[in-house]
C-alpha cells in the first residue's frame, strides 16, 4: 500500500462541541513500577512495539516490534517474550523476516494461553514485484519457542489481531483484520477455529467501493461473542486528496454476530481531523484506539475510543464511548484537561482490565526543551467506566528524544519504479518520528497495566515498559489499627544486588561516559528507600593490585555534589513510585557518569551499596 495514503489514515478529526471530564475518584491512585529495558538485543531502532498477555498467567506477556536487523539492510520484525512480569524479556528472530523484511508486528494470547505472533512479510508476486503476505506463528510455551510459519497470502497490510475470551458459542476464534483490494480499498478478516493451526478468509467485513479508502483498526469481541471490526477513511481519489490544511476522516465499525462470517451495516462513531501543515507533530495522530469491557459486571459491553485531534489547536487526546454497541457515542471530551496550552498528545492507546477499569496511555511533549518534539509517556484510568479520568501521572523516567543520532540514521534500500531503479534513504526519525503507527498496552490477569513503548532517551527508540497499577480501596472497610511497621536499619547490599547495565553512551569532545545501571533484588525481601550507591575510589582499593595511571577525573552529576570519593547516586526514585524493590525485582536505570583524562585506561570503581532492610537480608 502507498505509505503516504497509509499515513493519510491516521488523521485526527472534526469534533462536536467539546465537554471536559469531571474529577476522577480521588479513593484510587495509580502506581508505577520502575522503566524496564525490554529490547536488550542491540543498540538500534525499535518501533510499533506490540503487547498481549497470557489470560492464563500473569507472569507471561509477549511483545513485539519492528528491528533494523536485516543483513542486507532495512527492517524486520522480532518477538519478545517475558516469564517474570516484565521484569526480563528474551528476544526472537525468524529467519525468513529477515531474510525478506518485514513490517506491522502484531501478537495475541489465545484462552489456551498460545502465543501467536505476525507480521506482514516482503514477498515477490509471480512478477517479482514485491508484495506484503500475512505471516503468522504459534507458541504454546509463552514464546520461549515458535512453530513453523502460517503463510496467508498476499497483499495484504495493517494486520490486526483479536480473540474471543469470552464464553460464547465462537470462544476460542482468532481474527485477524485486513486491508486489500486496492484501488477499492477493502476490509476483510481471516477467522481460526483451532487455535491459529488453520484459517479461513479473508471475508469482506466492508468496502470503499472504489469511491473512498478505509483502513482497518483494532477489532474487538463483545461479551455474546459479537465481532466489532472498526476502521477510518480517507479520501485517496485525485482532486480531493490534499497535501495541506486540515484532513477529516471518519471512524466506522461493522459488527458479526456470526463469528466472522458475515457483517452488518456501518456504525458511525467520530469524525476528527489532521492538520499536514504541522510537521512537527507527525507522527502523534495515530489511528483511533478501541477497547471493549467484555468481563465486568457494571459496565458489560461498553465501547471505549480515545484519538488525537487537531481540529481545536494543539494535537490533544480526546475520548469517547458507547453502550449500545456503537449505535450511539458520548460527546467527545479530553481525556486531560489538564495538560498545559503548548503541550502536544498523541499515540493513544487505551486497555481494559479485569475489574472493567480502563487504562490509556499516550505520548505528551509538556515537558520538551526542543519546539514540542521530545516527550514522555503518559497514563491515567477511569474507574467509573470513562466518565472520569485519574489525574494523570508520566509512566517514563527520562525524556524521549526521537531525533537522535540511532533514529536519524539512513535505512538505505533499493526499489525499482517503472524503468528505474531508486536509492531510497529514509531514517526512523523520517519514517516513524514517534516510534511508529502504534504503541502497545495490555492488561494482565491480576489486573495490572503494562505499557509498551517506543522510547528514545538515548536518541535510538527501544522498547520500554512499566507495571502499572490502578488502586481502588474498598467502598467499606472496617476502622482497624494499623499493626506497627517493622523496625527497618540500613544494611550493606554489595552481594544482594545484581547489577545490571543498559547499552552505556561515551562523549569522545567531552571525555565523558554515561553508564545505566539497574539494581536487582535477589533476596526474599523487599528492600527500602533510601538505595544508595555511594563511590569510594577512582582505583583499584587493594594495595596488592597495581594502580592505574590515568584513572578517572571525576564523577559527573552525583546526588551530593561530590566529584569523587563519597559521591552518591541515589536509587529510590528510580523505583516508580513503588514502595521497595521487591524480591526478584529491578530499579529503572540511574545514569552513572565519569570523565577520563585518558579514555583508553578504564580503572576499576571502588563503591558501594546500601539500602533499608527489615532484619538481616538473606537469600
Amino acid at each position: 500500500m502507498n505509505r503516504t495514503i497509509r499515513w493519510l489514515t491516521l488523521v485526527s478529526l472534526l469534533l462536536p462541541p467539546l465537554t471536559t471530564g469531571a474529577g476522577a475518584d480521588s479513593s484510587a491512585r495509580i502506581v508505577v513500577g520502575p522503566n524496564i529495558l525490554v529490547s536488550r538485543d542491540g543498540d538500534f531502532p525499535h518501533v510499533e512495539p506490540i503487547v498481549a498477555a497470557n489470560p492464563k498467567d500473569a507472569r507471561n506477556l509477549l511483545g513485539g516490534a519492528i528491528t533494523s536487523t536485516r543483513p542486507s539492510g532495512g527492517m524486520s520484525c522480532r518477538a519478545y517474550a517475558s516469564h517474570d512480569g516484565g521484569n526480563t524479556w528474551i528476544a526472537t528472530d525468524f529467519p525468513d523476516l529477515e531474510e525478506l523484511g518485514a513490517g506491522d508486528p502484531y501478537v495475541a494470547f489465545t484462552p489456551h494461553g498460545t502465543g501467536i505472533f505476525t507480521a506482514l512479510a516482503d514477498v515477490k508476486d509471480e512478477t517479482g514485484r514485491t508484495r506484503s503476505a500475512v505471516f503468522v506463528r504459534r507458541s504454546e510455551d509463552g514464546g520461549k519457542n515458535w512453530g513453523p510459519t502460517n503463510d496467508l497470502g498476499y497483499s495484504y497490510d495493517h494486520e490486526q489481531i483479536t480473540v474471543d475470551h469470552t464464553t460464547g458459542k465462537y470462544a476460542g476464534r482468532i481474527y485477524i483484520g485486513v486491508l486489500y483490494g486496492y484501488p477499492e480499498y477493502k476490509v476483510g478478516v481471516f477467522r481460526s477455529e483451532d487455535d491459529g493451526r488453520t484459517w479461513i478468509g479473508p471475508v469482506q467485513a466492508i468496502s470503499g467501493r472504489g469511491e473512498i479508502g478505509i483502513n482497518d483498526i483494532q477489532p474487538m469481541v463483545l461479551s455474546d461473542g459479537t465481532l466489532v471490526m472498526p476502521y477510518a477513511d480517507f479520501e485517496f481519489l485525485p482532486g480531493k486528496r490534499k497535501t495541506s490544511g486540515f484532513v477529516a476522516s471518519t471512524a466506522s465499525m461493522v459488527l458479526s454476530e456470526d463469528g466472522g462470517v458475515s457483517f452488518g451495516a456501518p456504525r458511525k462513531i467520530v469524525t476528527h481531523q489532521l492538520n499536514l501543515d504541522d510537521k512537527a507533530g507527525r507522527g502523534f495522530n495515530g489511528f483511533p484506539s478501541f477497547a471493549v469491557d467484555n468481563r465486568s459486571d457494571q459496565f458489560r459491553d461498553r465501547l471505549y475510543v480515545a484519538w488525537a485531534d487537531d481540529g481545536r489547536g494543539p494535537t490533544r487526546v480526546y475520548f469517547s464511548s458507547s453502550d449500545d454497541r456503537g449505535q450511539h457515542w458520548t460527546e467527545p471530551r479530553l481525556i486531560d484537561p489538564t495538560a498545559p496550552a503548548h503541550a502536544r498528545q498523541g499515540q493513544a492507546v487505551l486497555a481494559v482490565n479485569k475489574d472493567g477499569v480502563v487504562g490509556a496511555t499516550w505520548y505528551d511533549t509538556r515537558e520538551a526543551s526542543d519546539g514540542q518534539i521530545q516527550f514522555h509517556e503518559y497514563f491515567t484510568a477511569s474507574t467509573d467506566g470513562g466518565k472520569t479520568f485519574l489525574p494523570p501521572v508520566r509512566v517514563s523516567s527520562a525524556i524521549s528524544s526521537p531525533r537522535g543520532a540511532g533514529n536519524m540514521n539512513v535505512q538505505a534500500s533499493v526499489s525499482r519504479y517503472k524503468q528505474y531503479t531508486l536509492l531510497q534513504m529514509p531514517s526512523v526519525a523520517s519514517r516513524w518520528p514517534t516510534g511508529g503507527d502504534y504503541v502497545g498496552l495490555a492488561a494482565d490477569r491480576n489486573g495490572v497495566f503494562h505499557p509498551f513503548w517506543a522510547d528514545a532517551r538515548t536518541g535510538t527508540f527501544q522498547i520500554y515498559t512499566a507495571a502499572v497499577s490502578v488502586v481502588v480501596p474498598p467502598k467499606e472497610k472496617a476502622a482497624t489499627t494499623p499493626p506497627a511497621a517493622p523496625a527497618r536499619t540500613k544494611a550493606l547490599l554489595d552481594t544482594s544486588v545484581e547489577f545490571v547495565f543498559d547499552t552505556s553512551r561515551f562523549d569522545a569532545a567531552t571525555k565523558t561516559v554515561e553508564i545505566p545501571m539497574r539494581l536487582r533484588n535477589l533476596t526474599k525481601r523487599p528492600i527500602y528507600p533510601p538505595i544508595t550507591v555511594e563511590i569510594l575510589g577512582l582505583d583499584n582499593p587493594d594495595p596488592d593490585l597495581a594502580k592505574y595511571p590515568y584513572p578517572p577525573t571525576f564523577v559527573v552529576g552525583a546526588l551530593n555534589g561530590k566529584t569523587g570519593a563519597g559521591a552518591t547516586f541515589d536509587f529510590s526514585n528510580a523505583l516508580g513510585n513503588l514502595e521497595a524493590l521487591e524480591p526478584g525485582a529491578q530499579t529503572g536505570p540511574v545514569v552513572l557518569k565519569f570523565r577520563f583524562e585518558n579514555p583508553m585506561e578504564h580503572a576499576p570503581i571502588w563503591f558501594k551499596v546500601e539500602g533499608m532492610v527489615e532484619g538481616e537480608v538473606s537469600r
